[in-house]
């Protein structure tokens, strides 16, 4: 359902505009899609305003919150609605992040379902597009409340040009890449997103990874990347993997979700390390979430030389050999208490906490289950810090992203991460609890990102009618592994394109948002 935008003033809340400056009393009048004015307090015509009147009196009234970090490709379909973005405020999700992109894949769409699965968390939906550019008119005419941008998956384009081949790319191999990726980038997409860690993409060499910067660079484009190892002793060694491609192209470089994994430290001397890379005129930057769950594939947990070759290989080895995947498993050095399983479909009563659910060995039961459920095993460990996560929400570089997906409440065939539904309150909170401004905390989770992917984000005539109103002070998560899917407090209005897609608190039936490719930000 879409609605024709009608001009709507938003009455006597504090605007943080973006710039990160504090808020000043204002009113915002939308009209057509765009932000038609501001107007300071005490300006208000004295017969008021041809509008519809909304009352932020006690709010702030921000941009529209951009998560550049998500994995919503498949189920913004599934849930046009996108309630566990719109109750915490997100307005514009970046798609095809980790080297994953359900597009171009050489039209195998069975072989490419099956290297990007542990980003597709709604299987009952059947995408029909067999090339990128039907992806993108699928996402352009999807009805969707939220905005939607591209990247395109390193993995993916990988995989269109050599399968699932875990070995170096031979010369016509590479040269097929590079088009595939300029050809992506052409028809739109913001950038291009590498998963080291995911297969086929944890088979790049440097050569490829410089190939893919250049590209990046050359479209004035974003690389953004999920690093090959995020273990708090290699993080350093990981960045600079990337950081030197992108530095000797000349690209933007996006480290997706900086976290330390494992008790050691470490942690602030990668970001140390990211500082001198930025004042050494390297454009790097990062974000993260504010949880020290991680979620990933079960897959992950094993070592590079299993997974490498792909889930089917991975899963064969499983099958050969249990008890020898399980004690590589339990080498991963996590405690059972530290894991939970959030997706097991066809064996969905092994979903939840480790501790509860095993009988005997975790290890071989855990392994039991990636042969049970041919490798579509899904887990949240808990791997990162506190001490880490305020770091981070220190550093003004470092912007708020979910990693999350768009979800309704009634979504079962996975446990859903509560970063899918809170990220940006509980971002905000931490924030704001570390001491940020209310203008800071906001810049971090709208205009600061959006630039990241090369987006116009903010409150300013012209600009996107994409606004957020809510109360600094309730303004929160309440979202957790036993309930994830529940709405943020505080929240009261959400627009998308100058449409209320949440009134007072509710979520609307209208669907305004838009594909935005790159160049048009329309």
């Amino acid at each position: 359902m879409s609605s024709t935008p009608v001009r709507t003033a938003l009455v006597g809340g504090l605007v943080a505009d973006g710039s990160g400056d504090d808020p000043r009393a204002a009113d915002v009048l939308l009209a057509d899609g765009r932000v038609e004015a501001i107007v300071p307090a005490g300006e208000r015509p004295r017969a008021g305003y041809d509008a519809r009147i909304v009352d932020c009196a006690g709010r702030v009234v921000a941009p529209g919150f951009v998560d550049i970090h998500c994995h919503s490709d498949l189920s913004r379909f599934a849930y046009p609605g996108n309630a566990s973005r719109v109750t915490q405020g997100v307005t514009t999700e970046v798609v095809g992040n980790c080297g994953m992109s359900p597009a171009p894949g050489n039209s195998d769409r069975a072989g490419l379902a099956r290297i990007i699965s542990t980003i597709d968390v709604t299987p009952d939906f059947e995408w029909t597009w067999s090339d990128l550019d039907g992806w993108l008119r699928a996402l352009d005419d999807a009805q969707a409340a939220t905005n939607v941008a591209a990247q395109v998956g390193h993995g993916s384009a990988r995989f269109t040009v050599a399968g699932g081949a875990a070995r170096r790319l031979d010369d016509d191999e590479l040269d097929a890449l590079e088009n595939e990726l300029h050809a992506a980038l052409h028809a739109g997409c913001l950038g291009v997103s590498v998963g080291l860690m995911y297969a086929p993409g944890e088979a790049a060499t440097a050569r490829e990874l410089e190939l893919v910067g250049r590209v990046v660079a050359s479209h004035d484009a974003v690389l953004s990347a999920h690093l090959r190892n995020y273990g708090t002793r290699a993080l350093g060694t990981a960045v600079d993997e990337l950081a030197a491609p992108a530095a000797k192209a000349g690209a933007r470089l996006q480290i997706s979700h900086l976290r330390g994994v494992g008790d050691a430290d470490g942690y602030a001397d990668v970001v140390a390390q990211l500082d001198d890379l930025r004042a050494a005129g390297v454009d790097v930057a990062a974000d993260a979430y504010p949880y020290v769950h991680g979620h990933t594939t079960l897959l992950q947990l094993l070592p590079s030389a299993l997974r490498a070759a792909g889930p089917d290989a991975a899963v064969d080895a499983t099958k050969a050999d249990l008890p020898a995947v399980a004690r590589q498993l339990a080498a991963t050095g996590y405690a059972p208490e530290q894991l939970i399983v959030m997706k097991a479909s066809r064996t969905p009563e092994a979903v939840g906490p480790v501790a509860e659910r095993f009988d005997g060995d975790p290890w071989l039961w855990l392994a039991g289950l990636i042969v049970a459920n041919d490798g579509l095993v899904d887990v949240a460990v808990e791997s990162g810090r506190w001490a880490d996560v305020d770091l981070a929400y220190r550093t003004p570089w470092i912007s708020v992203a979910s990693d999350g997906t768009a979800l309704d409440e009634n979504h079962t065939a996975s446990a859903a991460h509560p970063r899918s539904w809170g990220a940006f309150s509980a971002g905000y909170r931490r924030m704001r609890d570390l001491g940020a401004s209310v203008g800071e905390a906001v810049r971090r989770m709208s205009t600061a990102p959006a630039a990241r992917v090369g987006l116009v984000s903010g409150i300013a005539p012209g600009l996107r009618a994409d606004v957020v109103v809510f109360d600094d002070v309730r303004f929160d998560s309440a979202a957790t592994f036993d309930r994830p899917a529940t709405p943020s407090s505080g929240i009261d209005h959400v627009f998308v394109n100058g449409v209320a897609v949440m009134e007072s608190g509710r979520q609307t039936p209208h669907r305004p948002g838009v594909l935005l490719r790159k160049g048009s930000n329309e």
